[in-house]
């Protein structure tokens, strides 16, 4: 599956393929690139519309991602 994600600061957004969908994934994709440097990260997803929500520690959307089987 291939993921796009896209983030808030700086309008980063890059594509990534994974083969597991889980939060570890996806946070050592943003962490890596999209320039975030806290670990109090959460990500929510809508298997419906296969978009999600990037969030930090205080609840705030940081970024998006989609996903693309």
């Amino acid at each position: 599956m291939i993921v796009n994600f896209n983030m808030l600061k700086d309008s980063i957004s890059w594509n990534a393929s994974i083969h597991q969908l889980n939060s570890d994934v996806l946070l050592r994709h943003v962490l890596v690139t999209g320039n975030v440097s806290e670990r109090g990260i959460h990500f929510s997803y809508c298997e419906k519309t296969c978009k999600g929500n990037i969030t930090n520690s205080e609840d705030q959307v940081i970024g998006t991602f989609t996903t693309f089987f």
